[in-house]
């Protein structure tokens, strides 16, 4: 065979052979190419992107009866009352699952007395509550002041009134005999969600 043929035939051996790792020149040495050549390290998969975690509660939750709402609120609704219990006691309309963060229970004399129960739960229960509040005959409509959904109880009366707010993973209890109590559950909501 002639050079010129041999060098012809050698370059198209080479030219298949590229993904292969290379060519021997005439004297049986390989001559490594860049495409065949490994890589240091082997590319790595991608970081598993973590889940998002859910929205935190913008709920600011209370830990005190003696710090609920204003002074002045406080003092017209409940001043003159003594504080008696912490509430976990009193069976009252919750969501499913839900836990007690803030219970305060006054009451004076035999016939007036605030009720209050901060329950949470996730917002699934929450919802599923409130759901179940409408099929026992509470009315609730959302509540343009509080951004939040506010029920009552059918039959309450100016002397006696159960109400509940609830939003997100927070379900607020009032009840009230012989005292209006709107304003001072306005704050206490206002005060648990500030935005």
């Amino acid at each position: 065979m002639n050079g010129r043929l041999r060098l012809t035939l050698l370059a198209t051996m080479c030219a298949g052979a590229v993904l292969l790792g290379g060519c021997a020149a005439e004297g049986g040495e390989t001559t490594p190419t860049a495409a065949a050549s490994p890589s240091a390290t082997p590319p790595s998969d991608p970081e598993p992107t973590a889940e998002p975690d859910p929205p935190a509660s913008s709920a600011v939750l209370p830990t005190e009866c003696g710090l609920l709402a204003s002074e002045p609120t406080r003092a017209e609704t409940v001043g003159d009352m003594t504080l008696q219990s912490d509430g976990a006691d009193f069976v009252r309309p919750a969501p499913e699952g839900s836990s007690l963060a803030l219970g305060c229970d006054w009451i004076v004399g035999e016939a007036s007395g605030v009720l209050l129960l901060i329950r949470t739960a996730d917002d699934a229960a929450v919802t599923a509550g409130l759901e179940a509040l409408t099929a026992d005959g509470w009315k609730c409509r959302p509540a343009e002041d509080f951004g939040a959904q506010f029920c009552q109880a059918a039959g309450g009366t100016t002397e006696t009134e159960e109400v509940i707010v609830a939003r997100e993973d927070v379900w607020i209890y009032l009840s009230s005999v012989n005292r209006n109590a709107r304003a001072f559950l306005s704050e206490i909501v206002a005060d648990i969600f500030p935005s």
